[in-house]
């Protein structure tokens, strides 16, 4: 095999592996849908060293918890 099969043979891997496995999962960020149908809850937290207060928010589609600053 020369070096250009080697190259061919790698890009093809590569494909492999990102459709198997995707690439949203590594680059996606965050996903704004299901933030945006969280609902704050009565649950806040409050840091007693710099005094900031958290909010719990819960997703009732997914089960999911969020954590945001007030």
């Amino acid at each position: 095999m020369n070096v250009l099969d080697w190259i061919i043979l790698a890009i093809v891997v590569m494909g492999i592996v990102i459709a198997v496995f995707g690439w949203d999962r590594y680059h996606g960020g965050r996903k704004t849908a299901a933030s945006a149908s969280a609902e704050p809850t009565a649950e806040v937290f409050t840091d007693p060293a710099t005094g900031k207060r958290t909010r719990v928010w819960y997703n009732p589609g997914t089960g999911e918890r969020e954590y945001r600053a007030e």
